[in-house]
């Protein structure tokens, strides 16, 4: 009786790779799931960069509103560590803390001089690093390393000297980059409808 209920093993083997597939397509999402989100994913990367191309100064804030909400977040859950004990340095946390919601406030109460200091920085930070691409590219032989740095060098200069036109240039850089984020996005929503189409 025991060999009675049994298959045979080429039997068993077919019926558990076709249970095995609705496992398969359950655990991981099917291309009509997929065409949506990129769609819609591409649509608003777009609109974005091409608004922002509009309008930079709006992006601009729009993004240090995100940035002091981020800091915010931070900066409470660093308080918070500090009141349980929990964080590493003892006062050092509390400073961390209290400096990071001392920004969030600053960067919604005065977005303009925000702004400026963020242009100021970035323009620092770029001409640090072009600096040192260029030092490091007469050490390596490099040139096209040079050349990006003297690049770099050029945009923090730009940067520090012409603020206003330092911040456009960014926000546009950032529109740049959605719209072709939005682009790529879109051609896959694109792919993946003709590679589904029967025939």
């Amino acid at each position: 009786r025991a060999g009675a209920g049994r298959q045979p093993w080429h039997a068993v083997l077919h019926g558990s790779a076709m249970n095995a597939r609705p496992i398969a397509n359950d655990g991981a999402p099917s291309d009509s799931a997929l065409r949506p989100q990129l769609t819609i994913s591409g649509a608003a990367a777009i609109i974005f960069g091409i608004l922002t191309f509009m309008n930079p100064g709006l992006s601009i804030f729009v993004l240090l509103a995100f940035l002091a909400a981020w800091m915010a977040v931070e900066g409470g859950t660093t308080i918070w560590q500090a009141i349980a004990g929990k964080g590493p340095h003892g006062v050092w946390t509390w400073i961390d803390g209290l400096l990071s919601l001392a920004a969030a406030v600053a960067l919604l109460l005065a977005p303009g001089f925000s702004v400026f200091v963020f242009v100021l920085v970035a323009g620092g930070f770029a001409v640090a690093v072009g600096v040192a691409r260029i030092v490091l590219a007469f050490r390596v032989s490099d040139v096209l390393l040079g050349v990006l740095g003297a690049v770099t060098v050029l945009f923090g200069a730009i940067l520090l000297t012409q603020p206003g036109a330092g911040l456009i240039a960014i926000a546009w850089i950032i529109a740049l980059e959605a719209i072709v984020m939005g682009v790529v996005l879109l051609a896959l929503a694109f792919r993946l409808k003709r590679l589904n189409q029967p025939g």
